[in-house]
């Protein structure tokens, strides 16, 4: 493999040392790729993913992160960024595509998740303002230049969304004890946050509109939806929350849904996750998409109570109209995709494995020759960091904090790092 010094700790006693890797090197051969699989591997690419809770999201962020430790993709971006790093990461973006473009140089190949909320909400209420026509407009820009510009988009059907958000966000809080000495104003406990599903639900409306609109108060679907008060050492419920009239979705905001939605290169539904993975990664030019679906099997399930359906129906007008039009657009999409990509699509279904009471959906997937470990301690070892000749920035920006992991990591060749811990990368080694 050429490997090739770039720089040492120039850039302050914080910084690793710096190997520069060619990406031609780091490429999983065509050969041991999967039959189903397109080899093609755009030169220069820029994809966003607009992420809503409890859709599959997370397993589209574990494929995303399967990309970088196969040394193909980069993931620079926590999912909540701020304005500057995403104006950052376009400028950083343009340059490299322009040097490809002009002088023959390594292209960008770019991941980006949308989520908002945390560390920075920014993302998500401007995804249909300022980061989809900004999209558009690099498509018009650097399109003919041979630059692949994409977005995508998952929804569920509503009733699952929200038992899956109410089993992973708002069960514990009803569940837990009420202390007489924290007499908080939105203390946890069922008089506050409901007795059950039910008693929540009626107060989170429109959840998955709410949230993909991203100025439709969405911290509101994770708080308590009653007053409480304090008599004594007693907690007394006073009455429900009234859901602010600017928190609902109108007719406006549906339009723009709509609107906006057919732009979106590809998108899906969650209860054909496997049709909107196989395409997206197709589409984009991502050559890993086998997955384990994450959280699968946590909860009980079950035909869910029906008067909990009912509730839900009566709660979710604009998200089970929304969910029905994208529906309708994944189906056209995968219309239109061509017979060929029709034969590989089954293919990459029927290749499904079990092992361990797990089913990987493509097969098992191959070891990534790479992983991201903690920084310090595999600085402590002396190991070195490496850096694909695509990434626009050396220490691949925001992948610790962009899921779980809140240390600085290091992408490094895994046979270097005998020893150190994988904190990213490899869910689905």
């Amino acid at each position: 493999m050429r490997i090739v010094l770039l720089f040492s700790a120039l850039l302050g006693a914080c910084l690793a040392q710096v190997v520069q890797v060619h990406a031609d090197d780091l490429f999983i051969q065509p050969s041991v790729l999967p039959e189903y699989v397109d080899d093609r591997l755009p030169q220069c690419a820029l994809h966003v993913f607009r992420h809503i809770s409890k859709t599959g999201g997370t397993t589209i962020r574990f494929v995303f992160d399967r990309q970088t430790v196969m040394g193909e993709w980069e993931y620079p971006l926590t999912y909540g960024f701020k304005p500057h790093e995403w104006e950052g990461l376009l400028t950083r973006w343009k340059k490299a595509a322009d040097n490809w473009h002009e002088k023959g140089g390594k292209g960008p190949r770019v991941l980006v998740e949308i989520r908002g909320v945390w560390p920075d909400n920014w993302p998500a209420e401007t995804f249909f303002t300022d980061i989809l026509p900004k999209m558009q407009e690099l498509k018009e820009e650097y399109g003919p230049k041979g630059c692949e510009l994409t977005t995508s988009y998952l929804m569920r059907e509503p009733i699952g969304q929200y038992i899956s958000f109410y089993n992973y966000y708002i069960k514990r809080e009803q569940e837990k004890e009420v202390k007489p000495g924290e007499r908080r104003s939105d203390p946890p406990g069922k008089l506050s946050w409901g007795h059950d599903m039910k008693e929540w639900a009626i107060n989170v409306p429109d959840m998955q509109m709410r949230e993909v609109m991203g100025t439709k108060c969405y911290k509101q679907f994770r708080q308590p939806g009653y007053d409480v008060q304090w008599v004594g050492d007693k907690l007394e419920r006073k009455g429900q929350k009234i859901v602010p009239k600017q928190c609902l979705i109108r007719k406006q905001e549906w339009l723009t849904f709509t609107k906006m939605m057919r732009q979106v290169d590809v998108v899906g539904v969650t209860s054909m996750f496997n049709d909107f993975l196989f395409m997206l990664c197709d589409k984009v030019g991502m050559r890993h998409p086998q997955y384990i679906r994450s959280n699968e099997g946590k909860y009980k399930k079950g035909p869910p109570d029906p008067e909990i359906v009912e509730l839900i129906k009566q709660v979710t007008e604009y998200d089970q109209q929304g969910h029905d039009f994208i529906k309708s657009l994944q189906e056209q999409q995968l219309a239109n995709a061509g017979e060929d990509f029709t034969r590989r699509l089954e293919l990459y279904k029927s290749a499904t494995s079990e092992k361990g009471g797990k089913k990987y959906v493509g097969g098992f997937p191959v070891t990534a020759p790479y992983m991201w470990v903690d920084e310090k301690e595999a600085n402590a070892q002396g190991v070195k960091r490496f850096v694909p000749d695509f990434f626009t920035e050396h220490t691949g920006g925001g992948q610790a904090i962009a899921y779980i992991y809140f240390e600085p990591v290091m992408l490094v060749n895994r046979n270097a790092a005998r020893g150190l811990r994988c904190v990213k990368g490899c869910t689905f080694d």
